[in-house]
């Protein structure tokens, strides 16, 4: 069986017309990019894209009329960039072309299922593209994960603040860590680090942050943005122990001086950058917030 790629150039403004349009012909799947080669974010479902012009990408199965289809987006005013055939293939393992076991830091690695790591005394997790994906590839996430790969993890506990998919509080686990909490306020992030900490055969306790009093820890790792981080300030200091470590991802080198203000009560330990995003490692000396 074939399949069509059909790509359609639209402004922001008419970006939901054409999705629906794309829908209503028969797409099985839509994705956005930048039209202007300028990428910043894919965004979420039901949010707007930033960018000023957009190509909108629909997969159609052969047995549609594809010359219709082409007829439909003209006749709308929508601007035909692209039409790729492509052949039939296990889609559930065609992202295995992009994704490769990934090291961060000097023994922690990120490995899909079917492959292995032949590295001495490397820590390999399993994790796989899926429910809340997240797998280290963004800067914010790897900036955690090579923090976490050279920190003392040995009989700590950890709040992974925001858990996502469970890439942080699973390497911590991994790599020591003795009690690890994983909160975060969507109910597919719980299910999704269920999952990944069974396939890895680790200890972590997941549940929504509306469902438990957050506590205190040796190390709490918040990787989320800048404007949540300095909104539940006050939240993330009380989850630190005395001279327990607090550390901060998910901010841009411009939004750094509002959250550093929002957090001056910690001592300032090490920041470390990538591509423009910030990590903050602080120390609650004094127990103030």
């Amino acid at each position: 069986m074939k399949w069509h790629n059909i790509t359609a150039a639209t402004r922001k403004s008419y970006s939901n017309d054409l999705e629906r349009l794309f829908w209503s012909l028969g797409a099985i799947s839509v994705t956005v990019a930048d039209g202007s080669n300028n990428p910043i974010f894919e965004p979420g479902y039901g949010e707007t894209p930033l960018w000023r012009s957009i190509h909108m990408t629909a997969l159609f199965p052969d047995s549609l009329n594809v010359s219709k289809i082409g007829d439909e987006l003209r006749d709308n005013n929508y601007d035909l960039v692209g039409h790729e055939i492509l052949a039939d293939r296990v889609w559930e393992r065609e992202w295995l072309k992009y994704f490769r076991p990934t090291r961060f830091g000097n023994r922690l690695w990120i490995c899909p299922s079917g492959m292995t790591v032949s590295v001495i005394d490397a820590v390999t997790m399993k994790l796989d593209p899926g429910l809340a994906f997240g797998t280290g590839s963004h800067s914010t996430t790897r900036l955690c994960l090579e923090w976490l790969s050279e920190a003392s993890l040995r009989e700590v506990s950890l709040l992974d603040f925001g858990c996502g998919s469970g890439v942080l509080s699973i390497a911590a686990s991994l790599l020591g860590a003795d009690d690890v909490m994983a909160i975060d306020n969507d109910p597919q992030a719980i299910v999704a680090t269920q999952r990944n900490a069974k396939k890895n055969n680790v200890s972590v306790i997941s549940t929504l942050l509306s469902d438990k009093p957050v506590g205190q820890y040796d190390i709490v790792v918040a990787n989320i943005l800048s404007e949540p981080l300095i909104d539940l300030s006050m939240q993330l200091k009380r989850a630190v122990s005395l001279g327990g470590i607090l550390v901060l991802s998910g901010i841009m080198d411009s939004q750094l001086p509002e959250v550093l203000a929002a957090y001056s009560s910690f001592k300032l330990c090490d920041t470390r950058t990538h591509n423009r995003w910030v990590l903050l490692h602080f120390q609650n000396l004094d127990g103030g917030v």
